[in-house]
């Protein structure tokens, strides 16, 4: 609509001239598409081994327990129940069997109270048996025997009597009865020196160890309920500072495996766990010096390290660096180093438990040739 109001000249060169002015922007723009851009630096520059040959491997910051796999010690529980109390917090250093938390101990308290009250009726079953015969019981039946004594020399009297005279002079049924009198009359003396016999002598020995067999039996279950009150009662199985605390009051824990309640283990000072692949073993020398570098570290400020132990069995590589060339199927040794806690690094926790850092272990030949 608008070529009506051109002139004809203009009209005449205008597309040609669109058509080169388009060309030329194809042109450059796609020779500045194509021309190679230049290498950007990384933020952060990554570790570079200080020696000119070197085993390197990642390395897992950890406590110094002596352990394989992990010196972390998770913290557990034997019994289950509800938290009631928590005595600690992260980062606190504690003692061996200082206590950590309770749970809640109240029916075992209640049980305890029972048990200890059928102890006290037990043991006071086994001191009335020790002290029998009671001295009261005694002269009463010292009394029994005497008259059961005076009954037979009565009996037998009237028994001798009958012997004496004769036949006829006693009737046949009184003769029977008075003989059967007497020989009940010394069965009667009889049967009260021997009940005399047995008071005397106090208890049976046989009813005696069944009555000290229940104050064992009580005197156990009071120590049962005692030791299940201090299971209730967690305490620190080492020296230690406390990494994670993973239980609150109110929370029911159960007594799972592997389960972390709280989570701890020496710092003082911190190791690295270090994975050396299988194939690097040859080269890997044990006394030769050792450096670690912690990742993103701009300056790449190197941690002196001192050789603590190698583990001597080969375990599949379980800590990953997340790198893409990295296989999950490599065995690795693991050799264990310390840190120097006097560090600047260490002495501003900027290592952790659990950070991971590259670790360069020198393997040139010692001087003088090896």
């Amino acid at each position: 609509m608008f070529r009506k109001y051109l002139p004809p000249a203009l009209r005449k060169f205008l597309l040609p001239a669109l058509a080169v002015g388009l060309l030329l922007f194809a042109a450059v723009h796609a020779y500045l598409a194509q021309r190679p851009q230049a290498d950007v630096p990384p933020p952060i520059p990554p570790t570079a081994s200080p020696f000119g040959q070197t085993v390197a491997g990642a390395g897992l910051v950890e406590p110094s327990t002596e352990a394989s796999t992990t010196a972390a010690i998770a913290v557990g529980s034997q019994l289950a129940g509800v938290v009631a109390t928590i005595h600690v917090r992260i980062g606190q250093e504690v003692k061996a069997d200082d206590l950590l938390f309770e749970l809640d101990k109240r029916a075992t308290e209640a049980d305890l109270k029972v048990r200890q009250a059928a102890l006290a009726v037990a043991q006071a079953q086994l001191h009335q048996m020790e002290l029998q015969p009671r001295p009261e019981t005694v002269p009463p039946q010292e009394a029994l025997v005497k008259a059961a004594e005076a009954n037979l020399r009565q009996a037998k009297d009237q028994y001798e009597r009958d012997k004496q005279l004769p036949r006829d002079a006693v009737a046949d049924q009184d003769r029977y009865a008075h003989e059967q009198a007497y020989l009940a009359a010394v069965a009667q003396c009889d049967q009260a020196k021997a009940s005399l016999v047995l008071l005397r002598a106090g208890a049976w020995q046989a009813d005696r160890d069944i009555a000290y067999a229940q104050v064992e039996q009580a005197r156990a279950q009071v120590a049962q309920d005692r030791t299940q009150l201090e299971l209730l009662r967690v305490r620190a199985p080492v020296d230690g500072t406390l990494l994670q605390v993973n239980v609150r009051p109110g929370e029911f824990v159960a007594a799972a495996a592997g389960q972390a309640l709280i989570v701890m283990g020496n710092t003082h000072p911190l190791q690295v766990r270090v994975n050396i692949d299988e194939e690097d073993l040859p080269r890997l020398k044990i006394s030769a010096p050792a450096r670690a570098k912690i990742r993103g570290d701009a300056a790449q400020e190197e941690l002196p390290l001192r050789f603590v132990r190698l583990e001597p069995y080969i375990v599949p590589k379980a800590s990953l660096t997340g790198a893409n060339t990295e296989r999950v199927d490599t065995r690795v040794v693991q050799v264990i180093y310390a840190l120097d806690p006097k560090h600047r690094l260490v002495r501003e926790q900027k290592v952790l438990v659990g950070q991971l850092v590259d670790v360069f272990i020198d393997t040139r030949p010692a001087a003088g040739g090896e």
